[in-house]
């Protein structure tokens, strides 16, 4: 059965939001590509290697590391805790481009862990806005994302995200089942979005182990003279419900 989480809990997640680092805009070398590493394994401590060549050890939960620089082209990318193997994954990236590397629980197992790899989009955002991206990436199915107690993003499944330029605030944010209000998975939780950034919340863990937490990743971007939204995106996948009405909403 699914918990509820308890407020020490929520405490926690809210530290790990306000702690959050900043990373400055990417500075591509020829052909080259940057990319993060997200830990969202829970209990958990990792080491991960790209092609064969270590890049970062004892990666703890909720961690972003990097930006490490490799070659455009297929990668290989291996997650290896207490010098045992995790899982082995391979993806292909763009030169000069920058990517986050997120190594978390499936929605299916809890044995056997996933990665998934989302491209940043560092395109400017609007004077005083920011970025917002919210990824699903804990052990639960298909979920709401809530904000301010709106549906903002719906039926989002493990391994999607969504995207939406917002004002810069602090937000409410809850994660529920698809087309319910409760149980909720996970928060409400305060986020504060940087502007001039693009800013990543991943949503890892499993509620019934209580491990669910949030990582967060702002890379800065740029921004633009005009002070209304530039885009709404639908972002890897999900439908969201009344997005543009909502995010107009948002404005106001």
């Amino acid at each position: 059965m699914t918990k509820r989480w308890s407020r020490p809990a929520l405490l926690g997640i809210a530290a790990v939001l306000s702690m959050a680092g900043l990373s400055a805009a990417p500075s591509y070398a020829a052909g080259d590509a940057e990319v993060y590493v997200v830990q969202g394994l829970p209990g958990r401590t990792v080491d991960v290697a790209v092609d064969g060549h270590t890049v970062a050890k004892g990666i703890k939960t909720a961690a972003v590391v990097g930006p490490f620089d490799i070659s455009s082209g297929k990668r290989t990318v291996t997650f290896s805790d207490d010098g045992k193997v995790l899982l082995r994954s391979s993806f292909s990236v763009k030169p000069k481009s920058s990517w986050d590397v997120v190594v978390h629980l499936p929605a299916e197992t809890k044995t056997k862990p996933a990665v998934t790899v989302f491209r940043n989009d560092l395109s400017d955002v609007p004077r005083g806005k920011a970025s917002l991206t919210v990824a699903h990436t804990a052990q639960v199915p298909a979920a709401d994302i809530r904000v301010d107690d709106k549906v903002l993003f719906a039926d989002v499944a493990n391994g999607q995200s969504l995207n939406l330029v917002v004002p810069v605030r602090t937000y409410k944010v809850a994660i529920v089942p698809t087309g319910k209000a409760a149980p909720v998975l996970l928060g409400p939780v305060d986020l504060t979005v940087t502007g001039g950034a693009l800013n990543r919340v991943y949503a890892i863990g499993d509620p019934e182990e209580k491990t669910m937490n949030v990582a967060l990743h702002v890379i800065r971007t740029g921004s633009s003279g005009s002070d209304q939204p530039d885009r709404v995106d639908t972002g890897t996948g999900g439908q969201a419900a009344g997005l543009r009405q909502l995010g107009s909403a948002l404005w106001r």
